[in-house]
């Protein structure tokens, strides 16, 4: 992207594009009419709060006949990184069912008494191993079966929504709860259009409602957040977190700290380990600089990590720094994934890179044998041509 690009994309991120969510239109006739007289059940999270900072579970606890909370990863509260047991809402006092159990992360038969419909607002990040799409998934099976209506209310993608990149999932390797589908890494689809695409897809037969986001277009590379951020899970509790999670969010199949912490503050924005030294903190710093993406610096840094394998121990690596500048995501995950193999192969737990993370075992091995982006991402562009004329009949926007 050249510099003239950016600078308009980055005022037109500032200017104002009123979009509404789904959630925001909420109380609109047409879509009050959808949920009157009906039963519900709901799956959310904290994030779930319209302009107004109303949150979803207070507006139909208040309006409809709510019954019951589904949580996905992370908790209603988005507090939790362990897994999530079931509870009661305190303000409610309605029973939350975690779907994100060691045991289970759909809805039972059981789960499902009693209930017409289930409404389903979650803010998603637009990467395929994020796992609200699997989770939502998961539900519209068990509601596909139940006969059960699904109304789901959208939210444009932070990602923007017409850049697809990164290998499409192999089918083979479909059904994991960080790869449920045969989509992109970075496929730029809202939650509603994969839910459209997965119901047609895999034959679910949901009853299914979309209440599309208005006034979002999907060349909105940088979206204007007009109202608070609010975490969708722990550590990304700032908007340029997401982009950093969509750059090289799988490198935490190694054996890495990625800043996840106490206070994530720095989630994604540093990476490295104990076992690298001072002098290889800055030779890696310089060997990533060198792969030349613009707006984005590297700097050795080091500090003690909070949390996870290494808590407590002082860890050498880089820390990033990126301007918002819009970079290929997939070729730098391969870049970077890379220069990590070269410089510390005998040290990184290469052999638990998980070919789900990055699409398929074929990518694996074409960073593990250091083969150059400029021969392999000509297979990922072939197919992402493909995906995108297989997702043109499902998107709203």
């Amino acid at each position: 992207m050249n510099k003239l690009l950016f600078i308009v994309l980055l005022l037109l991120s500032y200017s104002s594009f009123a979009v509404e969510y789904g959630l925001d239109r909420l109380s609109t006739p047409e879509v009050m009419e959808k949920l009157e007289g009906k039963t519900l059940a709901v799956l959310t999270h904290a994030a779930a709060k319209n302009k107004k900072g109303e949150h979803l579970i207070d507006i139909l606890h208040r309006s409809f006949a709510l019954k019951k909370i589904f949580a996905p990863e992370h908790g209603l509260r988005t507090a939790s990184d362990d897994w999530v047991e079931d509870g009661t809402d305190e303000a409610t006092g309605l029973p939350v069912i975690s779907l994100y159990k060691r045991s289970s992360k759909g809805p039972t038969a059981k789960d499902l008494e009693g209930i017409d419909a289930i409404v389903i607002d979650l803010q998603d990040v637009g990467v395929r191993y994020y796992t609200y799409f699997s989770t939502i998934a998961e539900v519209m099976k068990a509601a596909g079966l139940l006969n059960k209506e699904i109304i789901l209310l959208d939210r444009p993608n932070l990602l923007g929504g017409l850049i697809v990149e990164g290998k499409v999932l192999d089918p083979n390797l479909a059904g994991g709860f960080t790869a449920y589908h045969t989509v992109p890494t970075r496929h730029g689809m809202t939650l509603g259009e994969l839910a459209l695409m997965i119901n047609a897809e895999k034959k679910m037969n949901v009853k299914l409602t979309i209440i599309p986001a208005s006034d979002w277009k999907r060349e909105n590379l940088i979206f204007n957040m007009d109202r608070p951020w609010i975490a969708p899970s722990p550590a990304l509790i700032a908007l340029d977190q997401v982009g950093l999670y969509a750059m090289w969010g799988t490198l935490e199949n190694f054996n890495l700290a990625v800043g996840r912490g106490q206070t994530n503050e720095e989630a994604f924005r540093i990476i490295g380990a104990p076992w690298i030294t001072v002098k290889e903190s800055e030779l890696l710093a310089n060997d990533l600089n060198a792969l030349g993406f613009a707006g984005v610096v590297f700097k050795p840094h080091t500090w003690t990590v909070t949390r996870a394998t290494y808590a407590g121990k002082i860890a050498n690596g880089v820390r990033v720094s990126w301007d918002g500048q819009e970079v290929r995501t997939d070729e730098f995950t391969y870049k970077v994934a890379s220069t990590l193999v070269r410089l510390f192969k005998d040290r990184l737990n290469i052999k638990d890179m998980s070919p789900s993370s990055y699409g398929s075992s074929t990518m694996v091995n074409a960073i593990k044998t250091l083969t150059p982006w400029s021969q392999y991402g000509q297979v990922i562009d072939k197919e992402l041509e493909a995906f995108k004329v297989r997702r043109t009949p499902y998107l709203l926007y």
